[in-house]
């Protein structure tokens, strides 16, 4: 799958995560009738609920996840940007969240690394460096491990 090279993220809140459940869950019970177009599908994946596109600000690949309440885990493999091949897995936990990021084949990217539907980043750390703000932007080349702790209420 390719990363959406349209610049900007969608808006993606409950309701657009319950459709794309539902959609999937219609493929899974009645097969390629049901969704004539599963790409279709994929694309809501990749740049909806993953926030991946390319051609983001600076010719950054941009990344921003949304995260799904109640999921243990997510992970997308193979997603092509350009030339690069790249493989995501979140495990968003109560108090932080982990985005293990590994460049599979092909050049290194600029990545901007951010998480939607969290509130407010306190800190967060790139292989295990710490970084301020609330989005980690570096270059991809081999694995790289992004947590993100939130900021506590009060």
């Amino acid at each position: 799958m390719r990363a959406d090279p349209a610049p900007g993220l969608p808006d993606w809140d409950e309701a657009d995560f319950a459709e794309l459940l539902e959609r999937a869950r219609s493929f899974r019970r009645v097969g390629a009738r049901a969704l004539p177009q599963p790409e279709s599908l994929l694309r809501e994946v990749v740049a909806g609920l993953f926030g991946l596109h390319s051609d983001g600000e600076g010719g950054r690949f941009e990344m921003a996840p949304w995260l799904p309440p109640d999921w243990r885990s997510m992970a997308l493999r193979r997603v092509r940007c350009h030339r690069t091949l790249l493989g995501v897995e979140l495990k968003p936990r109560s108090e932080w969240a982990t985005v293990k990021l590994e460049l599979n084949f092909g050049p290194p990217i600029a990545l901007a690394l951010a998480l939607r539907n969290v509130g407010s980043i306190a800190r967060m750390t790139v292989d295990e460096i710490p970084l301020e703000g609330e989005r980690a932007i570096f270059t991809l080349q081999g694995q790289h491990e992004v947590v993100f702790f939130y900021r506590g209420e009060g």
